[in-house]
């Protein structure tokens, strides 16, 4: 028999284990997300500047992190090269804001973003106009995540 498993942890060693298991286990309780108006609201500022960095990478153009904001679910389906495929580039995004957010329930949400954008139409007018687009975001996996349609 090698010294090893002959060896005996103290009773530290258990109670140490024990400990952290109910310490991981209270952690997992704590941030399940409730439905509750007090989570809700902790929610409302980490939802919205999600929603708004989302934007900024789409204005810039920088499709690798506009893709990072996408559901784990949606990207193990569709790949970098395939979502840069069925972005367009038609359209100039000039500005993007939340002006809403309405809970579905704790782990999804509708949110209001208000976008100005510019094209070009066929006779080569420029023209700008502005709309609210509602976007749905999952909260998953300790975050919130877009998804796309």
């Amino acid at each position: 028999m090698s010294k090893l498993s002959s060896r005996v942890n103290p009773p530290w060693v258990f109670l140490a284990m024990v400990v952290s298991a109910l310490v991981l286990s209270a952690c997992a309780l704590f941030l399940k997300p409730e439905d509750s108006p007090k989570w809700y609201d902790s929610q409302r500022a980490v939802l919205t500047e999600r929603a708004e960095a989302r934007w900024q990478a789409r204005m810039k153009q920088n499709i690798e992190a506009e893709y990072a904001y996408l559901s784990p679910a949606y990207r193990a389906v569709v790949s970098l090269q395939q979502y840069k495929g069925r972005v367009g580039n038609v359209i100039e995004w000039r500005l993007a804001r939340v002006k809403d957010i309405l809970y579905d329930s704790p782990t999804v949400a509708s949110v209001s973003v208000e976008v100005t954008y510019r094209f070009t139409v066929r006779d080569g007018t420029e023209m700008e106009s502005s709309r609210i687009l509602i976007e749905k975001w999952l909260y998953m996996d300790g975050g919130w995540w877009y998804t796309a349609k």
